[in-house]
Order: C-alpha cells, then structure tokens, then sequence
C-alpha cells in the first residue's frame, strides 16, 4: 500500500452517514474496511468496502472491543471511524487499549464527549453563557419543576437521534417523568431545527462549518430536505462553542431558532446523519476529520450559497 493510502475501519456501515464517509474515504484511495451489526447483503454501502464484518453489539463491551482489535490486527488498521453514539461511548473507555495496538481513535477528546454525551452537563457548561442562547433544563428526580408551564420536552441524559424523547403536556406525565433516572426535561421552544456539521484542528484552531435548515424532518431526527444558509450570526456561535468544547475532527450541533435567537439542543460528537449535505455544499468534512488526526489541518474555507437540498433513496439488489 502506498505511503499516502492507509487502512481505515469503519463501524456501522448501516448508519445515514456511512455512505458519504465510506466514499469519500475510497475517493482518497485509502483502503475501507466496513463492520456492522446487521449482514453486509443487507446494506448496499458494504459493496464499496474492502471488507466488511459483521460486528456484536457495542453493548457486549469486551466482545465487541475484542473483535475491533482482531479485524485491525488482520487488515493492519490504522485508524477508526465509529459512526454511532453508543459505539463511541464504548470505545471511548478503551482508549489505552487501542493506542498500545497502534490504533488512533478518530473520535473527539474525552473532554469533548463527557459533555456531549451528557445532556445535563451540556446545559450546565453554557446556561450562563451570556453568548450562548440555553433552553431551561431541569434532571429528573435531582431537580423539582415549581408551578410548571407545559408543555415540556423529555430526553434520556445520554439519548441520541430522538430515542426516547418525548413530549409532556399534563402534571401526570411530568410526574412520571422526574420519577425515572437519567432524564432531562426542557421547556418548550417552538422553531425550525438548524443542523450543523462543524469541523475543527485542534492543533491549529482553524474550523469552519456549513448551517442546515431542516425543512423535512425524520422522527428520529433525521433531515431529509434542507436549506444550506450562510447565516454568519450562527456560524460564529458554532465557532464560539467548538472551541469551549476543544473540538479536534467533525461534529454536528443542533439549535431550534425561535425569534432571532438560536437555542443549543445537541452536541453530536460524530458526523451527522446528513454530513452528505454538506459535500454536496462543496466542503467534504470527512477528509476534513481525517485530516485532523493525520495532517493537523482541515482543508480551506469554501463559498456556500444558500440552497434546498434533498435526499433521495432508490432501491437495489444485493443478493438472490
């Protein structure tokens, strides 16, 4: 393999981001080696790697850590993409591990994640930040909500793409609710959901990103129509937060705009299931990320209009 290819793996090849990643990763020339939970005939992203595995659950910690470290060991893996949330929470705890096997984790700091993924601590880490807009959010069975004005929205601390959210319109609900461990509650805000795929060189402190609308909305939170817009006033607030959270490779942030205000919902601290928006823009984020752990910069700046992008979906064979 020549000096400028190297040996990725990449995990849950089913995800919404995979395809862009795995790619733009094959664009690059470097060689793709692709594992997920589900069969590869199952996925059609599985014909643009390599090879691909099938994985155990992440959930199975010790299994599953074992199998990343043999299928790197076999194909000589460099570097590792996780494209899922409960993925990185699991390997995030090994990170010893994959550095003495010579495995570099493209996965952000520990730092970063032990606010991201704890949407408590990410409300408590900006709440007085004057520059950043932050929804009231009370935890369950900590906190108590004193003459409550629904309706509310209910998350699971560590939740991710909508699993578990709920809305809560009456006392009894509300009550239920607090009752559970490892809950957060927030007030309602009403607005159009803003996605933004971010990307930052930790050793450089360059970053750039590019704001999406999301017109067309999964129930899992997924965009599937969206509008690129060159809003500077969010873009700046990206910058602003990114660099609080010390970001090294790509994120996703998530704000409701209400008003002239953008309120922070979510730091994802992975691609985002529609990072393909963004190549689309003009700006690929996945070479970007992988630049962040191998040459210290992300690629330039680059124009983006405002524009309406959509997803489409078409079906193909795999296997008879």
């Amino acid at each position: 393999m020549p000096d400028n290819q190297c040996s990725i793996l990449v995990t849950a090849i089913g995800s919404l981001s995979a395809d862009c990643v795995i790619s733009t990763l094959k664009e690059l020339n470097h060689c793709v080696i692709g594992c997920d939970i589900y069969p590869p005939e199952w996925h059609a992203v599985s014909k643009e790697c390599d090879k691909v595995y099938r994985a155990p659950w992440a959930s199975e910690e010790k299994k599953y850590i074992d199998f990343l470290l043999s299928i790197s060991k076999e194909n000589n893996v460099r570097y590792l993409f996780p494209l899922t949330d409960p993925e990185i929470d699991v390997i995030n705890r090994y990170r010893s591990l994959f550095s003495k096997n010579d495995i570099l984790l493209c996965i952000p700091c520990e730092f970063t994640l032990s606010i991201s993924r704890n949407k408590s601590l990410l409300y408590e880490t900006f709440k007085d930040d004057a520059f950043v807009p932050s929804i009231l959010t009370y935890k369950s069975i900590v906190d108590k909500i004193s003459n409550p004005s629904f309706p509310y929205i209910a998350k699971p601390l560590d939740g991710r793409s909508s699993e578990g959210m709920c809305k809560i319109e009456c006392l009894k609900d509300l009550e239920r609710i607090m009752e559970l461990e490892n809950y957060i509650i927030q007030e309602y805000v009403d607005g159009f959901i803003f996605a933004v795929d971010y990307v930052r060189c930790k050793e450089t402190g360059h970053d750039f990103s590019i704001p999406r609308k999301e017109l067309i909305r999964t129930k899992n939170g997924a965009g599937t129509t969206v509008q690129i817009t060159n809003d500077y006033i969010l873009i700046n607030l990206v910058s602003y937060i990114g660099n609080k959270l010390d970001v090294n490779g790509c994120i996703n942030m998530e704000f409701i705009k209400n008003k002239d205000d953008y309120f922070l919902i979510d730091v994802n601290p992975r691609f985002s299931a529609g990072v393909a928006f963004s190549k689309v823009a003009g700006y690929s984020m996945v070479e970007s990320h992988l630049n962040c752990f191998i040459n210290n910069n992300i690629l330039n700046p680059v124009i983006f209009y405002n524009q309406i992008i959509t997803k489409r979906y078409r079906e193909e064979i795999l296997s008879v």
